[in-house]
């Protein structure tokens, strides 16, 4: 069974319909994870930093709100980060020039041998080497 795991950027543009190529393959994604033939994991903070992003996105409180329960239908499983993948995530990013957060997310699919898919093509730049990772968007 394939493993995904989805970061931020990824939500956000599926929720506000903003890239086609999310628009097209987060659906077959979603709909593979009904048929059991696809699991999708997210960090815990994944809500958090979604909620955020659409606060600055979108205008209008009532079309959050809108937005928002089509978050929460989402089949996303949301995982914690233990301190010693805290600590890895931390001491790549500075390897790596990136921030804690996108970092994070790439070592959760790492530990849960799932492939990253992230819309943020300056962490996909920084991080491709690493393997476990696909840009989309």
């Amino acid at each position: 069974m394939n493993t995904y795991l989805l970061d931020a950027s990824v939500v956000v543009r599926y929720l506000l319909s903003s890239s086609e190529e999310v628009a097209k393959r987060l659906p077959l994604l979603l709909r593979g994870v009904k048929d059991s033939k696809f699991k999708l994991y997210s960090s815990f903070l994944l809500s958090l930093e979604v909620c955020n992003s659409l606060r600055f996105s979108l205008a209008d409180k009532q079309k959050l709100e809108t937005v928002l329960s089509k978050l929460f239908k989402l089949p996303i499983k949301y995982l914690k980060l233990t301190n010693a993948q805290l600590a890895e995530a931390a001491s790549l990013s500075y390897d790596l020039g990136t921030t804690v957060y996108d970092t994070s997310y790439h070592i959760l699919a790492k530990a849960h041998n799932a492939i990253f898919l992230t819309c943020d093509e300056d962490y996909y730049k920084k991080a491709k080497d690493l393997g476990d990772i696909e840009l989309i968007g």
